[in-house]
């Protein structure tokens, strides 16, 4: 893969974020270099992504508009926001529950998909060691992502607020697995939106079609 400058600034601007805009194409190109189609054949994992437009991930009604012949552009944000979706399907699916609440805290979580690239290695997301006697000693970095998610009756009953925590605070919410309901652990989401820049850098370009 081709290598990328990774920021050094603590301050979140939109300059800071790379200017990624995929056709159709070229985005699930990208997702799928990333492992997000499980296994599934090409055609079907297509299909899901633009499944998952019509319930409004990762545009928003207005930005889908009317013209026809006018080909979706995918965004650093919309990139990130399917990510995020595919990160939380269970059994391959997306529960309807979580798909809203991505939907509405929308805006919040584009500021914190700028900062966990902008802090992949400073300010939140600054490496910590982590070591213990006898053992070899490893390190955590980037901002990790934790949406609160607790299930109950088989829905979703609580989600959010979105919250960026360091590496250490995840090792802590890691040494609490006691916690009833919890259904989705904090991941990090500086490592996704690295791996994501790289490979969209590298998506090749394609014929078009249908968008």
């Amino acid at each position: 893969m081709k290598a990328v400058h990774l920021p050094t600034k603590v301050r979140v601007t939109s300059e800071l974020v790379p200017d990624v805009q995929l056709t159709h194409g070229r985005a699930v190109w990208v997702l799928t270099a990333m492992g997000f189609n499980a296994g599934v054949t090409p055609i079907t994992f297509n299909h899901y992504i633009k499944s998952l437009r019509v319930l409004g991930v990762p545009f928003s009604r207005n930005e889908m508009g009317s013209g026809v012949g006018r080909p979706v552009r995918y965004s650093y944000n919309h990139l990130m926001e399917l990510c995020l979706a595919l990160t939380l399907r269970i059994y391959g699916a997306l529960p309807d529950p979580v798909l809203l609440e991505i939907i509405r805290y929308r805006l919040e979580l584009y500021e914190l998909y700028r900062r966990a690239y902008v802090e992949y290695a400073t300010g939140l997301g600054t490496p910590v060691a982590v070591t213990a006697q006898g053992r070899a000693a490893f390190e955590m970095r980037g901002v990790y992502l934790d949406l609160k998610i607790r299930f109950g009756g088989g829905r979703a009953f609580e989600f959010g607020p979105p919250r960026l925590i360091s590496p250490f605070e995840a090792l802590r919410v890691y040494s609490r697995l006691d916690t009833p309901g919890r259904a989705h652990l904090p991941f990090n989401l500086s490592a996704l939106a690295i791996a994501m820049v790289q490979f969209a850098q590298e998506a090749p370009n394609m014929r078009r079609r249908s968008p």
